[in-house]
């Protein structure tokens, strides 16, 4: 029934999950280097979709590190999609033994509200492959991409300031998906958020962070003295550097651990 499945087009970057497999290869060894030294193999994906974003990964992990045995968890908030998740990783345990495919809970829910439903401490890696911004989050009618730019541009004061301010709230959504995931994951495991826009003035898409405001948000969100991450462990690393795909350009991907 998923025959095919990985030469889908998935999401709404136009691209196919093998395509994202050549792209997630020039970071993989921050999963690979990290599993390589762990005592066990459990990944979480928040808002994993139909999961085949962290099964490319669980692939790869075979494939240039021989590691196998990965118990896979997430949640999303589609329940359609959840379905779909569930049904597809049953159907992959049988398909690819070679992965040696352990299929945790993959369930419904919010991941604004993790710490609600999903042990914390508890997985080695907790991942993402986007975090879906707000749109317009001030309600300014805005949504456009072209009314966008021009209060971007615009010289108006107030429209200036409303733009901060949107930013503002931009960054405190991130920082609220964040937190919740570094509360997952097991002292001395890894963080990673994949596919991360620049802020929407700066280059349109639907909104994001800048790759500077990670450094910041560990302060200001206190995740080193509440939450345990180590601020030397930040790691930033391009998206797609080539640009080969229009809709994922400017993203990047961010990698931090949290303190044993």
């Amino acid at each position: 029934e998923f025959e095919g499945f990985l030469d889908e087009e998935y999401g709404s970057w136009g691209i196919t999950p093998n395509e994202h497999k050549a792209l997630n290869a020039n970071w993989i060894h921050w999963y690979g280097d990290h599993l390589l030294h762990s005592e066990s193999r459990t990944i979480y994906e928040s808002a994993c979709g139909t999961g085949l974003t962290l099964f490319i990964i669980i692939q790869l992990l075979y494939e240039q590190y021989d590691i196998t045995g990965i118990e896979a968890f997430g949640n999303e908030y589609i329940a359609e999609d959840v379905v779909t998740a569930n049904r597809y990783y049953d159907w992959a345990v049988g398909h690819y033994p070679e992965l040696d495919l352990r299929k945790g809970r993959i369930c419904r829910g919010d991941s604004t509200n993790l710490t609600s439903f999903v042990p914390t401490n508890a997985f080695d890696i907790v991942m993402t492959g986007y975090i879906d911004p707000i749109d317009d989050p001030l309600h300014l009618g805005i949504s456009d991409d072209q009314k966008h730019r021009q209060w971007c541009k615009s010289k108006n004061e107030t429209k200036q300031a409303l733009m901060k301010e949107e930013q503002e709230e931009m960054n405190g959504w991130f920082a609220l998906w964040a937190s919740q995931m570094i509360s997952l994951v097991k002292p001395g495991g890894i963080v990673i958020i994949e596919s991360i826009s620049k802020p929407r003035c700066e280059v349109g898409d639907w909104g994001g962070v800048s790759k500077e405001w990670w450094a910041q948000a560990i302060q200001e969100y206190e995740w080193d003295t509440q939450l345990g991450i180590d601020p030397a462990s930040l790691e930033i690393i391009d998206f797609d550097p080539s640009s080969q795909y229009e809709g994922l350009l400017d993203r990047y991907n961010v990698k931090m651990t949290k303190r044993k």
